[in-house]
């Protein structure tokens, strides 16, 4: 199934792009924002719904080329909780796989793809990306 989008305005710097799902009946669910997000992605909240999630559901958020934007990161959005929600900031790894420092974040401009894997069927959540940057075209 597809995932409704709403989009926070910039506030301080930090915009809000907010992914609410319901997964078919294979568990999966997917959209692609309507606008094109740039900026820095600091950091996600997972939210599972009032029909919770089969544990460890996983999310990848890719870009226009396909690219999984959060490779590079300590931690995805893999292995999600199903009873409360999760809060990931994400770190950029330098080659010898250590956080490069809290102030580095995976840069992006582009619209973004949210995806849901093994959530089981008809099941509900929410994704919160808080990106440093715009949103384009979101007003």
């Amino acid at each position: 199934m597809a995932l409704t989008f709403t989009y926070e305005r910039e506030v301080g710097g930090i915009a809000r792009v907010i992914a609410a799902w319901t997964s078919d009946g294979s568990g999966d669910a997917s959209g692609t924002t309507g606008v094109r997000v740039c900026g820095r992605l600091v950091k996600a909240v997972t939210d599972p719904g009032s029909a919770a999630p089969t544990d460890n559901y996983d999310v990848t958020i890719t870009d226009d080329e396909g690219v999984n934007v959060l490779t590079a990161c300590q931690t995805g959005l893999g292995n999600r909780d199903a009873a409360t929600s999760e809060e990931t900031y994400f770190l950029v790894l330098d080659a010898a796989g250590t956080p490069l420092a809290q102030s580095v974040h995976p840069v992006v401009c582009s619209t973004l793809t949210f995806a849901v894997a093994n959530a089981g069927a008809s099941k509900t959540g929410q994704i919160i990306l808080y990106v440093q940057g715009a949103l384009d075209g979101a007003y």
